[in-house]
């Protein structure tokens, strides 16, 4: 042990790994293909993991003896201190974009706000097989991305500087004849001069004229008259059932390849039979968008229905022929009018130009003032004068060959945009400077480009100062564009961004849909932003007294919806205070968690068990050997999962891992699929919960949460490092984990109260270091 080098480690550190670790890991035993019997000074990264498992307390397993907590510590410093020479990875140095920072900093920069218009639209999915979105390793580059870029940032500039016109344009009216509608199938709609009915809820409707895609971005006025009809012209009810029509009035894209996405600002208004009602809407409407209609709870197929209920004999076959005739809207008007504007220049002209009034490009001085600010925007630093001499020069180029020079702008900008200043953080090897500190610090939090405030305090080098960047820090996080950052991280944290990747079977659980799954979501993100803004214990996401609940979620969980009427309707989720009994507390009994590690029919105890050491408690076991054959369960009953699971256990390849996850999904198999509380499987299948974790043992869910609530340093360490990792743009190196170390003893101080967690990463040299 410690060969060649013993004198230069620390006293202690043989003695105790000889008494916990190396009658496992020795050159004859080899566990795990871990031999701690020889090491030397060259072991560095194998001394970072004999750090992380201790920290974690991973090793030593339950069933051996264990160090106590004062040599637990002190051998895990050791290791630490022996661990810092790891190098941070060279690819740290530059990170790009990915597509929803890329989205949100094109929109800063251009002004882009009002609309729907995305910019991240014209780009690839990120392909991020683990970790997050930010790490730089992941975010590769490729021609074919280079070109989606050029084009997303040509589009959006001629979304942005639609216009250099002096004198905004004047309002117009535009009545579609109702008789030129489209956008349902025949079988369920018709139309005449009078009046445009349709029956089918799965379709965007819309006039049928070129004139119908605004030419101008602007907000627009739109005025819808319409009214519900054909109730009961069928001897049962169809779509909708015990409620009127809802119509939906959104704003699409012409492009007909976004055709099935829905404006997720669609606003919507219950109808009522037979009576026609006027809707009157303002919307920002992008250059080259449309406003539609839509039948916002009316049926997909109807025709599914009309089969479904022909087999079943509660229709006839006469009441099946000719055109379907279920309950539809009959709209009378459809009017836009506009574009209106608050101001001019609008904000996009005037964000992208860096003025209040249009400036004359036949200036000299006038182009360069404006190409200077956009390039110090666009770059997110200070420029050079021989920077700016090619970007003029090349700016000059493109007026030759164009002979305008808003085309010449938009294309100098467009070629700025699609540049590596552009798309990728860059950061010096030590210590950030006050520029590349404001990017890291805008883009952890805000998934965007500085703001003014910050960009000017980097430009002066105050945000370097303490106080200063203490300042900047809360600022940042008490600032709504914060939730970004909420949002985007419990999504990639607990795997939220798969949910709904495998849906529960609609035979089978009748009780899920797509508003079920989105309140899923919004429970879990409602959740960890509470937390943050509150500035609440993280032993709340272990287990709490209360969630977030709106009338579904409710029900799915068989809790008391307590939230009042005026919300019922809404569909948003209210703090609810949970049932003393209930075993909900804390995210292991959110739905969204419940239903993304199941397979849509049947829950697994391994899947779950997993997910929890690995997203949850950040101590991912290792991929099952390859020799090991996958887990059979019995179809014919004849063997419950828990001892399929023991039998699978009893091979000495699995052992190891599958004590540890195991006992964790069986805590999890309280609830089916959907996350439904249950206590059997079938009449004659009970559920069996009880486990042993951490060398201790418990009966339900509620024991485990227990287990894991008295020492939440273990938790809270994992959350530190995911939150650093997702900050830094990179996984942290053992050298990273000393200041992680002394953020998990500051914060304990405190409860482990998370915003004081975040605020001392966003101070550390975890943020201010590459």
């Amino acid at each position: 042990m410690f060969s060649n080098t013993r004198a230069a480690e620390p006293s202690n550190t043989p003695s105790l790994l000889q008494k916990y670790c190396v009658h496992c890991h020795n050159a004859d035993e080899n566990e795990g293909d871990v031999s701690l019997d020889q090491l030397t000074k060259e072991d560095v990264d194998l001394f970072g993991k004999i750090y992380e498992q201790l920290s974690s307390q991973q090793m030593p397993p339950d069933d051996e003896p264990q160090p106590t907590r004062e040599e637990r510590e002190r051998l895990a410093s050791q290791f630490l201190e022996l661990a810092k020479k790891t190098a941070v990875p060279e690819t740290a140095a530059m990170r790009r974009l990915n597509k929803r920072e890329y989205s949100n900093t094109v929109r800063d920069l251009l002004g882009i706000r009002g609309g729907i218009f995305d910019p991240g639209k014209f780009i690839y999915k990120d392909e991020v097989s683990e970790g997050f979105d930010t790490e730089g390793e992941a975010l590769v580059t490729s021609n074919e991305l280079l070109l989606e870029y050029l084009e997303a940032a040509q589009m959006s500039l001629r979304q942005a500087l639609f216009t250099l016109a002096s004198d905004a344009p004047k309002p117009n009216v535009i009545n579609v004849n109702t008789a030129k509608m489209t956008g349902a199938s025949r079988r369920y709609e018709t139309k005449d001069s009078q009046a445009y009915v349709f029956r089918v809820g799965k379709a965007k409707i819309h006039g049928n004229s070129p004139t119908q895609l605004m030419k101008m971005p602007g907000r627009y006025r739109i005025t819808v008259t319409a009214s519900a009809i054909d109730k009961d012209r069928y001897p049962i009810p169809f779509v909708p059932v015990n409620t009127p029509p809802v119509l939906g009035i959104g704003i699409a894209s012409g492009n007909r390849s976004g055709v099935s996405e829905f404006d997720r600002h669609e606003e919507k208004f219950s109808l009522t039979y037979n009576q026609e009602q006027t809707i009157q809407v303002e919307r920002w409407i992008d250059q080259g968008f449309h406003p539609y209609l839509r039948f916002a709870n009316g049926p997909g197929k109807p025709i599914t229905q009309i089969r479904a209920n022909l087999r079943r004999g509660k229709i006839t076959k006469a009441d099946a022929k000719g055109p379907f005739v279920g309950p539809g809207i009959r709209v009378t008007e459809f009017k836009i009018e506009g574009p209106f504007y608050d101001a001019w220049p609008p904000e996009s002209v005037r964000t992208t130009i860096g003025s209040d009034t249009v400036p004359k490009l036949e200036n000299a001085t006038a182009r360069l003032y404006l190409l200077g600010r956009f390039a110090r925007r666009t770059f997110r630093r200070r420029v050079s004068r021989e920077e700016m001499s090619l970007w003029v020069k090349y700016l000059n180029t493109r007026y030759t060959a164009t002979r305008d020079w808003r085309e010449a702008f938009i294309e100098t900008m467009t070629a700025m945009m699609a540049s590596p200043d552009f798309l990728y953080l860059q950061e010096d090897e030590d210590e950030l400077d006050a520029f590349q500190l404001a990017n890291r610090l805008s883009y952890f939090f805000w998934s965007t480009m500085p703001d003014r405030e910050l960009f000017l305090l980097a430009d002066s080098g105050k945000l370097t100062e303490p106080d200063v960047l203490q300042q900047q820090i809360i600022r940042l996080i008490d600032d709504p564009r914060s939730r970004r950052f909420s949002d985007s991280f419990v999504d990639q944290w607990l795997a939220l961004d798969t949910l709904g990747s495998m849906p529960p079977d609609s035979k089978l659980f009748r009780s899920y849909n797509a508003s079920v799954e989105a309140a899923m979501l919004a429970e879990t993100r409602e959740f960890f932003n509470h937390v943050l803004q509150e500035n609440h214990s993280v032993r709340d996401f272990i287990d709490s007294e209360y969630t977030f609940l709106n009338p579904q979620l409710a029900a799915l969980y068989g809790i008391p919806y307590e939230g009042g009427d005026a919300s019922i309707g809404s569909g948003k989720l209210v703090l609810s205070r949970l049932p003393k009994s209930s075993a909900r507390g804390g995210i292991l009994g959110h739905a969204s968690v419940l239903t993304l590690t199941s397979n849509g029919v049947e829950t697994s105890p391994v899947t779950r068990g997993v997910w929890v050491l690995a997203n949850f408690m950040g101590t991912p076991p290792p991929p099952p050997p390859a020799e090991v054959p996958a887990l059979v369960p019995d179809l014919n009953g004849a063997k419950t999962v828990r001892e399929l699971l023991e039998m699978h256990r009893s091979d000495p390849a699995c052992m190891n891992c599958h004590r540890r996850m195991d006992p964790l999904g069986f805590a999890l198999e309280a609830f089916d699929p959907v996350g439904r509380f249950r206590t059997k499987y079938s009449k004659r299948a009970k559920v069996s919960t009880q486990g042993r974790y951490m060398g201790q043992n418990f009966e339900d869910i509620t024991g485990l949460k227990q287990i894991l609530s008295k020492d939440v340093r273990l938790f809270a360490r994992n959350l530190i490092v995911r939150l650093a990792e997702y900050a830094k743009g990179r996984k942290l190196v053992p050298a990273d984990y000393a200041t992680v170390e002394e953020i998990l003893s500051e914060s304990q101080k405190d409860s482990f109260k998370l915003k004081r967690i975040i605020y001392m990463i966003a101070t550390s040299d975890l943020m201010t270091d590459r």
